[in-house]
């Protein structure tokens, strides 16, 4: 908040205008419920079949990314939400022949989301990840235990009155994203994965050696052993999101026929 206030007031010299709190407010506002709606969507996912399959997921989450504070987008998402909704109610699948459900973890090898298509071969769906969903969504335990999106201050029936209580509200809501726990610990990403893999019904896991984001690969190893010890089958292939020289296809595809073949799981 202290960052925050700092970051205003020097704002505010820089360019000689006076910050406008309304607006501040407003953003907040939207950004709550623009990242409790996309935590949402990916809690559908649950469902057998999955309504989205990850490739398409990257293409959504990704105004999140960019404008999340911004009321369009939060409206966008709400529509998605009930778009999404409306094909679980009518098992309108992301993978017509889905029969093994996966997830994979960090950013992909960008120039090749082939891979995720080669998937669809053996009727595998990739139903997210932490990071598809924690990036940009807000999360929190539900009453009955399991992952949900987090309840909004909208939803709470708060009243956003004062710059103060708006940039409370905007740190306490990000430092809680499910993404930027595990940066302390391999242990703390472990469980959330352990956890995505109980509730979404996963048959496996697959994950990037990304050395493209060392952020979010850091303790990967530890996350393989953690998986394994809970019982989840997994795949690894190496790679680097932001080089193509260090991504291997055929290489890749190769471990997937593999993979596939210890699941039981054929073209």
């Amino acid at each position: 908040m202290g960052q925050m206030h700092d970051g205003i007031a020097w704002l505010e010299k820089v360019t000689g205008r006076a910050y406008d709190d309304e607006k501040l407010i407003q953003a907040v506002h939207n950004e709550c419920r623009s990242t409790a709606l996309w935590a949402e969507v990916c809690t559908l996912n649950k469902a057998i079949p999955a309504p989205l399959e990850e490739k398409t997921m990257y293409s959504l989450y990704v105004l999140g990314t960019l404008m999340k504070h911004s009321k369009i987008v939060a409206d966008f998402y709400e529509e998605l939400r009930d778009e999404v909704r409306e094909r679980v109610a009518n098992q309108i699948a992301a993978v017509p022949n889905e029969q093994c459900r996966l997830m994979s973890d960090t950013q992909p090898p960008w120039g090749f989301l082939s891979l995720f298509r080669y998937l669809e071969k053996f009727g595998a769906v990739s139903i997210g990840s932490l990071y598809t969903f924690g990036l940009i969504g807000v999360w929190e335990v539900k009453p009955d235990g399991t992952w949900g999106p987090r309840t909004t201050p909208q939803e709470q029936g708060v009243d956003i009155k004062t710059r103060d209580q708006a940039l409370r509200i905007l740190t306490d809501w990000n430092l809680s994203k499910p993404e930027w726990q595990h940066f302390y610990s391999p242990h703390l990403k472990t469980d959330m994965m352990v956890r995505i893999a109980k509730e979404w019904s996963l048959d496996g896991v697959m994950l990037h050696y990304n050395r493209g984001c060392e952020g979010l690969t850091v303790g990967i190893a530890e996350n393989r052993l953690g998986l394994i010890e809970a019982g989840f089958p997994v795949m690894t292939f190496e790679g680097n999101m932001g080089d193509e020289r260090e991504f291997d296809l055929h290489k890749t595809m190769t471990r997937v026929d593999a993979f596939m073949e210890t699941l039981g799981v054929k073209k």
